[in-house]
């Protein structure tokens, strides 16, 4: 199943296509679809490099 990195790729993937289909509609303007998707690519950027820490971390502490 998609876990990891594979569900944050996936996750921009829809996030992306729903920001250019509500741009594309007229639901929400072009530039606002672009702010929010750098800022939830961003989110899930930190996330991961929550995640790395975390695990390299507890690598450490069981050694």
């Amino acid at each position: 199943m998609f876990t990891g990195w594979k569900l944050s790729v996936l996750g921009i993937i829809i996030v992306g296509a729903a920001g250019i289909t509500t741009s594309a509609v007229g639901l929400i303007e072009p530039w606002k679809a672009a702010a929010l998707f750098i800022l939830f690519v961003l989110f899930i950027g930190a996330l991961e490099l929550l995640d790395r820490i975390s695990r390299s971390r507890s690598k450490k502490d069981k050694a």
